[in-house]
């Protein structure tokens, strides 16, 4: 019966194995697109993107969408300059 070595495994990613989907793009850019796909759910996915890139080891991929979903969380959308008050709701349940 062989054995495989599970050590790695268990290892924090270094630098260099950290590997890279989202390097360079504009988080403020993704907030838009996750509130376009998802609403009102946007920042569940976006911390479940979070979340895979974590646990898949991608140090990077997770950093972006934590920023990303902190965008989210403020209501803010800094790639076009306005706050998330052009989607409001208004008193009676309906968007502005």
């Amino acid at each position: 019966m062989a054995s495989t070595d599970t050590s790695k495994s268990r290892e924090a990613p270094s630098s260099d194995d950290d590997i890279s989907i989202w390097y360079g793009r504009d988080p403020a850019v993704a907030a838009l697109a996750a509130k376009a796909a998802y609403g009102p759910d946007a920042t569940l996915a976006v911390a479940w993107c979070a979340l895979g890139a974590k646990v898949d080891g991608r140090a990077s991929d997770a950093h972006f969408w934590f920023e990303v979903f902190c965008l989210l969380r403020a209501g803010e959308t800094p790639a076009t300059g306005l706050s998330s008050g052009a989607d409001s709701v208004n008193a009676d349940g309906k968007l502005h």
